[in-house]
């Protein structure tokens, strides 16, 4: 079973290596991800595994500072 993360954060050269920090660190299996940037805003749509989803969208929103994280099953 897998989820989605939607990451909207600020276009910054560190979000996505900080972001992929935390995926690793949780251990998380990254299904897909797929990036837009636009000249201020960032978003990643990341597909996860279900299990780990909600508890990687909360760290992602305590530990980096990001716009929104919003999960989507």
């Amino acid at each position: 079973m897998f989820a989605r993360l939607l990451v909207t954060g600020q276009n910054d050269e560190t979000l996505l290596p900080r972001i992929l920090r935390v995926l690793s660190k949780q251990g998380a299996q990254v299904r897909s991800l797929k990036m837009d940037a636009e000249e201020d805003r960032l978003q990643l749509d990341i597909q996860l595994q279900d299990v780990v989803a909600a508890q990687v969208a909360k760290l992602l929103s305590k530990q980096i500072s990001v716009v929104s994280v919003n999960t989507v099953a």
